[in-house]
């Protein structure tokens, strides 16, 4: 190659070097109006599959993610006469749980969670994604200990001239060099590293002073053990932090099933919030219906009594059929309220109480699609739900005592800070270890062969022959010792473990008291919602009592004043909405003492089982609780 050439090669490299991709890159312009189809910015905003390289080979997974909801009729096709037994969904309470937790993969709520924050939705791969997690998953940690398989080859031609006339050929060497290696690595529960390597040299050179030829093979087969003494040792350790760790970096495998537990505790608490709210959107349609009733009726009598009074000469320019009107269609506009409702917030979970407080806002359309919304229906079918449970009416005691060492021992926020406890109180253990200085045993030991040939099976003289039969035997014993000086980083772990034990030590002791006073609430508000009913039940009875003596006058001749009358029905149907406000305000408040005791899935049915382990894991648990007590 001339040397004109070699410049101008060294030119190039320097050039593309230095500038990149920039020398290549292709200018866009700016495009002011992205209505405009020559400029890049008129693409559609929604991501494109890409190249067909980076296409999904998975069966469950497509670019084009199509929707599987229905767009269905219309909302404005459900009014009065639809409310049918052909068009309407009978559902008991049990029923709708039932669907909604067979329609969930993604625990929903009233709250809107998963358009505002969908990162903190909870779903049913939650656990399983926490416990595959490739980073901090248990999988990752109980793979540092899986055996790891290595082998290299690497071949190298060498032409040397050398000021030395014993080297090679009077002072020329050229040799052909082949290495190659196997080995086997695997790390032992107490921190050990063991290694079983085997190494290859094949060696072809011109050395005049070669003994057995031009070419030649050694053949090495060790093994080695390196063992920590102090920083690194013992199986605690290695199950807490796993190997290779670094103060403030704790992934063992204690650590990574803590955080399976922490995210199946998770998910314990989403679907407790699913059942809760399945449970108050079902009971707002349960009220939104009989709040449709009352008000229906009270229109219906209001209706009657205007008519009667437009019939009624005597009272023609009194301005009496007039007041009459004016409280129908009073009652008119609020049964066009009760059908349809406003987009206000229902009862949901965290809404005054932990488990929701009822809010008794009506409105049945919405209701009913708040309803559908949670238990993961079609929203709109052309039907409407009807719920057939009816809140019960019995006394129910809770022993308070009983009730609030439940709540501390079942409610998940607890079980939750527990865990969380739990492991900075192993990642403390881990860190302490730190403290200590990085000594190491090691141990090695070598079989060695040579000859002209790697295998020959005539005269037995080739490198593996020689080397199996043990004549060449080396081995070496020593130790390793690193000292940080200060521990700086060291101290600096275990000091934030402190501190994040007490951290979370004090969060714990506020959650217990937050429970224990949500828990006297709800046993509180279940008094004074049974005491309220049954007064709100008395009082009914007396305005319906005066109705009747009112209606009976009148029939007699005797017509009652008109603002008496008109007050009467109005009284009544605020006592019927109050009556079954405070229905539902006692169920509720029954529910909520089992939201705050932890014991609401119970009390629904609903059971939440892991996944069965394979039986030799259930075996060496056995044996392991069983060893835990004797004396060795």
């Amino acid at each position: 190659m001339s040397k004109a050439r070699t410049i101008s090669l060294v030119l190039v490299v320097l050039y593309t070097s230095i500038t990149g991709c920039r020398a290549f890159s292709k200018r866009l312009p700016f495009c002011a109006d992205s209505k405009n189809q020559n400029c890049p910015c008129a693409e559609s905003t929604i991501p494109s599959c890409g190249p067909a390289q980076l296409s999904s080979s998975e069966p469950l997974l497509d670019c084009n993610y199509s929707n599987s909801n229905q767009v269905g009729s219309s909302p404005l096709d459900i009014d009065l006469t639809s409310l049918t037994p052909t068009d309407t969904i009978e559902l008991t309470l049990q029923q709708t749980i039932e669907i909604a937790l067979q329609n969930s993969r993604v625990m929903r709520d009233l709250g809107g969670t998963v358009l505002r924050s969908p990162q903190v939705s909870i779903t049913r791969n939650d656990p399983a994604l926490a416990f595959t997690d490739p980073r901090f998953g248990e999988e990752a940690a109980l793979s540092e200990f899986d055996a790891t398989f290595e082998t290299s080859a690497y071949f190298e031609n060498n032409d040397r001239r050398l000021n030395n006339r014993f080297f090679g050929n009077q002072g020329f060497f050229r040799q052909d060099l082949h290495n190659y290696s196997a080995a086997i690595r695997k790390r032992s529960a107490t921190g050990g590293l063991m290694s079983v390597r085997n190494l290859t040299t094949y060696d072809s050179n011109n050395q005049l002073s070669n003994a057995i030829g031009a070419s030649s093979f050694d053949q090495i087969l060790e093994s080695e053990v390196r063992q920590p003494l102090l920083q690194g040792a013992g199986t605690q350790f290695n199950r807490i932090a796993g190997p290779g760790a670094r103060p403030g970096q704790i992934n063992g495998v204690l650590i990574g099933r803590i955080r399976t537990d922490i995210a199946m505790t998770d998910f314990d608490r989403g679907v407790r919030d699913l059942v809760a709210d399945v449970e108050n959107a079902y009971w707002d349609l349960h009220f939104a219906y009989r709040d449709l009733e009352a008000k229906v009726d009270a229109r219906d009598i209001a209706r009657i009594t205007a008519k009667k009074l437009e019939n009624q000469t005597a009272t023609q320019g009194t301005g009496d059929a007039a007041q009459a009107m004016e409280q129908y269609y009073r009652f008119e506009s609020e049964v066009i309220d009760a059908i349809n409702g406003r987009p206000l917030d229902g009862t949901k979970t965290n809404n005054g109480s932990a488990g929701g407080s009822f809010r008794g806002t009506g409105g049945l359309r919405v209701a009913e699609r708040r309803l559908r919304l949670i238990i993961g229906l079609d929203i709109n079918d052309g039907k409407i739900i009807r719920p057939m449970d009816d809140p019960t009416q019995a006394p129910i005691l809770v022993d308070w005592e009983a009730s609030a060492v439940e709540a501390l021992e079942k409610r998940e926020e607890i079980r939750r800070q527990r865990w969380v406890l739990k492991q900075r109180e192993l990642e403390l253990i881990a860190n302490r270890n730190f403290l200590k200085p990085q000594l190491d045993l090691i141990g090695r030991y070598r079989f060695r062969g040579f000859g002209k040939d790697l295998l020959n099976y005539d005269d037995q003289l080739d490198a593996v022959s020689n080397m199996l039969d043990g004549e060449y035997q080396e081995w070496q014993a020593g130790v390793e010792y690193s000292l940080p000086v200060g521990f700086r980083k060291a101290h600096a772990a275990v000091r934030n473990s402190q501190l994040a034990i007490r951290r979370d030590a004090e969060i714990l002791k506020e959650q217990e008291r937050n429970i224990l006073y949500g828990l006297s609430n709800s046993i509180n508000e279940m008094k004074r919602a049974f005491d309220s009913m049954q007064l709100q039940e008395k009082r009914l009875v007396e305005i319906v009592r005066q109705l009747e003596s009112l209606q009976a006058r009148s029939e007699s001749g005797q017509d009652p004043a008109l603002d008496v009358l008109l007050d009467t029905h109005r009284r009544l149907l605020d006592a019927r909405l109050r009556y079954h406000q405070t229905r539902i305000d006692y169920q509720l408040a029954l529910r909520n003492v089992q939201f705050e005791k932890g014991t609401l899935l119970q009390y629904c049915g609903v059971n939440l089982t892991e996944s069965a382990s394979d039986a030799e894991a259930y075996t060496d648990a056995k044996t392991r609780a069983e060893g835990r007590g004797k004396a060795w």
